[in-house]
């Protein structure tokens, strides 16, 4: 089977937007607490979506330059966090 370059541009997109569907939970005071998941966790989640989207970009996706920014921001957006 082979996969095509949208397919891992769309699992960059995903390990990236499940951060802040995650940062954005913790706003909602009846939502589930999701402790379970330390910055650390998310580091490497945010690695593997950055060798994701080189992937994608390296199979000529039309979908990486979004995966990467997306990736990168959520990244700074993090060690901003970890940093106050």
């Amino acid at each position: 089977m082979k996969f095509s370059g949208n397919s891992f541009a769309y699992a960059s997109l995903g390990c990236s937007l499940s951060f802040w569907l995650w940062a954005s939970l913790g706003f909602i005071p009846t939502a589930p607490r999701l402790n379970f998941l330390t910055a650390e966790h998310w580091l490497v989640i945010l690695a593997v979506a950055v060798i994701l989207a080189g992937v994608a970009a390296a199979r000529r996706s039309k979908l990486w330059p979004l995966a990467i920014l997306l990736v990168l921001g959520t990244f700074i957006f993090l060690m901003y966090g970890l940093a106050a």
